[in-house]
C-alpha cells in the first residue's frame, strides 16, 4: 500500500471539484464515471463542489443526471449555498441586489430572498446586501448599480473569486475574481466577503454534510488557488489533478502545494 493509497482509505469522504477535474465545459472525461462509481463502492461519502455560481441546483444536478454522474441533491455543494447560509445567518435578507443570471435569481427566490431590479434597489432603503454571482447576462446596468450600493456601504457579498472559468484545456472566460478586480478599482479598494473556496464558509459546508473533520475529507481539484489552497490551510487531503488549469511549471513556481498531485482521477479509482 503506498502513501495516497494509505491516505485515502483513512478519509471518510472525498469531495470533488467539477470543472477542469471530472469534466471540461460540460464534457466528461473518459474516466470520470468509473472514479466515481469507485467511490460508492468504497463505502464513502461522495460531494461535488463547485464555484461556479451561474447555474442553480437544479440545473446542475440535471446536467450531473444528463452526463451519467452520480447525481443526488445530497451530493452537491455550491458557493451559492455557502452565500445563502452566510446571508440568512447575518439576517441579510429577504431584499438583495443581485447581480447573476436568470439561473441564479431563480435559486436565490427558492430559498426565500427577493432580488430586486436596479431601480428597486437604488430606490430601496430595504436592501440588505449586494451579492456579486458568476453572472453570463452581466450588463453595464448591473455593473452601474453594484457600484452604486457598494459605495452605499450596503453589506457586499461574492459567491467566489475565481478569476477565470476553464472553458476548455487552456482557454477561459472572465470568472467573479475579475469582477471584483473592476469594482475594486471603482470604488478605491471596497472588496467582498468572499464565500466559495477557498474560505472557511466552504469548509465549514463541507464538514457539516460531511459529518467528519476536514483531516478525514480528501478534497480532488484542478485549481492550486481556490482547491488546493483551501486543502492546505483547513487540513484537509489536497489532490491536485493535471487535467485542468494547472500545469506542472504552475505548481512548482506556487506557494499552494498539495498533498498529493496526479494527472487524473482515473489514477485514484485502482486505490480505492
Amino acid at each position: 500500500m503506498n502513501t495516497l493509497e494509505r491516505t485515502l482509505s483513512e478519509c471518510k469522504a472525498i469531495v470533488c471539484d467539477l470543472d477542469g477535474t471530472l469534466y471540461m465545459d460540460g464534457k466528461p472525461f473518459d474516466y470520470s464515471r468509473a472514479f466515481l462509481d469507485k467511490v460508492l463502492q468504497s463505502g464513502k461519502k461522495l460531494f461535488y463542489f463547485t464555484n461556479n455560481s451561474s447555474k442553480s441546483r437544479s440545473t446542475y444536478l440535471k446536467r450531473l443526471h444528463e452526463i451519467g454522474f452520480p447525481a443526488k441533491d445530497e451530493y452537491l455543494i455550491t458557493s451559492t449555498d455557502c452565500t445563502v447560509s452566510y446571508l440568512l445567518n447575518h439576517q441579510l435578507n429577504p431584499d438583495i441586489y443581485l447581480v447573476g443570471n436568470q439561473d441564479l435569481i431563480h435559486d436565490f427566490q427558492n430559498y426565500g430572498f427577493n432580488p430586486l431590479s436596479s431601480s428597486d434597489a437604488l430606490n430601496s432603503s430595504k436592501v440588505k446586501a449586494v451579492v456579486l454571482g458568476f453572472d453570463t447576462e452581466l450588463t453595464y446596468e448591473k455593473i452601474d448599480t453594484c457600484y452604486q450600493l457598494i459605495l452605499r456601504d450596503v453589506p457586499y457579498v461574492a459567491t467566489h473569486a475565481d478569476f477565470l472559468c476553464p472553458v476548455s484545456k487552456g482557454t477561459f472566460k472572465p470568472d467573479v475574481g475579475s469582477f471584483i478586480a473592476m469594482f475594486e478599482t471603482a470604488t478605491q479598494g471596497r472588496v467582498p466577503q468572499v464565500m466559495g473556496k477557498p474560505h472557511k464558509q466552504a469548509v465549514q459546508a463541507i464538514a457539516e454534510k460531511a459529518q467528519c473533520p476536514p483531516h478525514q475529507i480528501a478534497f480532488i481539484g484542478d485549481r492550486l488557488y481556490t482547491d488546493i489552497r483551501m486543502a492546505e490551510q483547513f487540513e484537509m487531503v489536497g489532490i491536485l489533478v493535471l487535467s485542468g488549469e494547472t500545469t506542472r511549471t504552475m505548481l512548482i513556481s506556487s506557494q499552494d502545494q498539495p498533498t498529493f498531485t496526479i494527472e487524473n482521477v482515473s489514477h485514484l479509482t485502482e486505490l480505492l
